[in-house]
């Protein structure tokens, strides 16, 4: 099975501006991508502690502790009371002017529906880059989906473009030489992963991998030699950990993704004929 994809993939396997050029580009845009998520979660932080600090000028008080026979409503009474001189917003509508007022709800509004209107950057920056994956400049947009899918051999679905890819930066380097992960870490990854999320392509990526039928195979037929000059069990082992990665970021970007789907909670399935096998002349 190795030998046979690595004829199918010589082209790419011996292109010689893959390592240099391209999984540069897929780098930069997956790190742009990584960059977006981790402001999110800073400013979710950010967000948090800014509800702590200003829980006690809103009158969100924790309930007291009341021992047995004392009445909760009563203690709960005098600590609002206690806090009375820090509320803003009555303060503000005793002593300041009607704008002034409105300015307090308005800020004191704001900062209680902060984290429950499910504000997310990182949602927003899939959504724009969705919105260019589908944008109907590219030269091959997607087929209508009342279609019968296309044979796995002459697809231009970008899942089929990435297995080539992984089945490229798969292949055991030598002692000498730097990985992939070395080289462009895991930014790589996520504008690969990314791409096929948006797309929708994530349920054909993991069916018709190259690399994760290569690992279904070798865990049947257990086998360990030498192919193309490229040791099996190496291989496969990456291909693993590659696929635990991949795994990972499709179950973040699926968070992301499900708040934003309208249908979300409902699959919708299709039933397509097998496609048809070319015929030969």
């Amino acid at each position: 099975v190795l030998g046979y994809y690595h004829a199918q993939l010589t082209d790419i396997v011996q292109y010689p501006d893959a390592r240099t050029e391209l999984f540069h580009a897929f780098r930069e845009l997956g790190n742009i991508i990584l960059f977006c998520m981790l402001i999110e979660q800073a400013l979710s932080q950010e967000e948090v502690t800014d509800l702590l600090h200003a829980a006690p000028f809103q009158n969100i008080l924790p309930r007291p502790f009341a021992a047995e026979g004392e009445k909760p409503e009563t203690k709960q009474k005098r600590l609002e009371a206690k806090y009375a001189a820090l509320q803003i917003v009555q303060n503000v509508d005793k002593y300041g002017t009607a704008k002034q007022g409105q300015l307090s709800r308005e800020g004191d509004l704001l900062t209680r529906e902060r984290l429950c209107c499910g504000l997310s950057l990182f949602s927003v920056v899939l959504r724009r880059l969705r919105a260019c994956l589908t944008a109907p400049q590219w030269p091959a947009p997607p087929d209508p989906h009342h279609h019968a899918p296309h044979h796995t051999d002459t697809t231009t679905e970008f899942h089929r473009l990435w297995s080539a890819l992984q089945f490229l930066y798969c292949i055991p380097v030598g002692d000498t030489q730097f990985t992939v992960e070395e080289l462009f870490g895991e930014g790589l990854h996520w504008a690969g992963c990314t791409i096929i999320a948006l797309l929708g392509q994530q349920r054909r990526f993991e069916a018709l991998d190259f690399c994760y039928h290569i690992l279904k195979v070798q865990r049947v037929d257990g086998k360990d030699e030498l192919v193309k000059g490229i040791p099996l069990k190496r291989m496969v082992d990456r291909i693993r950990r590659f696929q635990v990665l991949n795994s990972q970021i499709f179950g973040v970007l699926a968070r992301h993704l499900a708040a934003d789907d309208e249908r979300a909670g409902v699959e919708h399935v299709r039933c397509f004929p097998p496609p048809a096998a070319p015929h030969t002349a």
